[in-house]
């Protein structure tokens, strides 16, 4: 948001009545600095000649003083944000209202000599003005009260008018014309402020509003331009990443690839001093577990018939294998153990049955159970 375009609004004290003649807006339309028009009403739009205001004007809302309660509290014993955060809880608890329906912001004070300015107001106010503005299609940047646009006096009270209402504001209290009782400002001297000078602070709050009231619960949400240019370039460094990635992960496949070609010429060479016509290494390993196979060795020669013997074994439950060994030949024997010899003959039956050429010498353990030492061959 820029302050060079800008348009002020200062509402009275009843808003929902603004376009009423007895409670109107006021509005001032500020460009570089400079108020170049001015008038009452809410249209300021059709008076200014424009349809809308330009994307990046500033609103600056002025809320109605008799709604808006400012306090100066001062903690010259405190560092400044504790000083500053102990006179908001301070004010709040001066307010009628309980803390809750309270709403508290503070000046930017840094001076701990110096009072800090608390402004109080309703949530409920702060939300009826923002709906209003909304209503007539503004999102206000800044909400300053309407007493800090006159200037502090060193003694007495300042008065001028703001929007609809006659406004004091002394060295440390602001209040309008119907609250200023000879209790409170006593003989005071008061020195009316002119109509100039009063929108000249008011321009001058779009740069260095003394108190803005947008903030905490009630900030403006700034949604945040999408950068076109920080997006084309997210968007080319992660091409350029997962090409790197892509790129990486086919040099490993080519590298893979190598390798398992070298190995394969490798396994074919050894594999040729055996078999002179391979010529690759699947081939190569067919035919060397057939020779293996032939010869009773090699993985088959083993796994097949124990296979087929376990197989047996399991579909017998009164059968036990108590023993497994491979002679050096590639023979399997086995020791099976039943209480029957009708069990075992079971098993043996099946594993003939698989394809498999046995043998059995059947015996007896001391326990009484029949025992049977068998060979298998594929």
């Amino acid at each position: 948001m820029s302050s060079r375009d800008a348009l002020i609004l200062m509402l009275p004290e009843a808003a929902e009545a603004a376009e009423a003649a007895e409670a109107p807006v006021r509005w001032m339309r500020v460009i570089d600095g400079a108020l170049v028009q001015s008038g009452e009403g809410v249209n300021w739009l059709s008076a200014c000649g424009i349809a809308a205001l330009p994307d990046k004007a500033r609103v600056l809302l002025v809320p109605p003083a008799a709604l808006v309660t400012l306090h100066w509290i001062a903690h010259p014993d405190l560092p400044v944000r504790q000083g500053r955060a102990a006179a908001r809880l301070t004010a709040l608890t001066a307010s009628l209202l309980s803390a809750d329906q309270l709403f508290a912001a503070t000046d930017a004070n840094d001076d701990p000599a110096l009072p800090h300015i608390v402004a109080v107001a309703s949530r409920a106010d702060m939300q009826h003005w923002l709906l209003w503005a909304q209503h007539h299609g503004l999102d206000p940047d800044i909400i300053v009260p309407a007493p800090l646009l006159l200037p502090e006096p060193e003694s007495g009270f300042v008065r001028g008018r703001i929007a609809d209402e006659m406004v004091l504001r002394g060295v440390d209290m602001a209040l309008t014309a119907d609250m200023a009782l000879p209790a409170l400002i006593g003989d005071a001297p008061i020195a009316d402020i002119a109509a100039g000078v009063i929108e000249g602070r008011a321009i001058a709050a779009l740069n260095a509003p003394p108190i803005d009231l947008r903030q905490g619960d009630f900030a403006k949400r700034v949604r945040r331009a999408v950068d076109k240019q920080a997006l084309g370039r997210i968007i080319l460094w992660s091409g350029l990443i997962l090409l790197l990635c892509l790129a990486a992960v086919l040099v490993g496949i080519v590298k893979q690839h190598m390798a398992a070609s070298r190995l394969d010429r490798e396994s074919v060479a050894l594999a040729q001093q055996v078999l002179p016509g391979a010529s690759d290494a699947a081939q190569a390993q067919v035919e060397l577990e057939g020779r293996l196979a032939a010869r009773g060795a090699g993985g088959r020669a083993f796994t097949a018939p124990v296979a087929g013997l376990l197989a047996a074994v399991q579909d017998a439950p009164g059968v036990a294998l108590t023993s497994l060994s491979r002679d050096p030949d590639g023979m399997i024997r086995a020791t099976l153990a039943a209480a029957k010899a009708e069990d075992i003959n079971m098993v043996l039956l099946a594993i003939q049955a698989a394809g498999y050429t046995i043998t059995a010498t059947p015996s007896q353990d001391p326990g009484g159970r029949t025992l049977a030492d068998i060979t298998v061959r594929s």
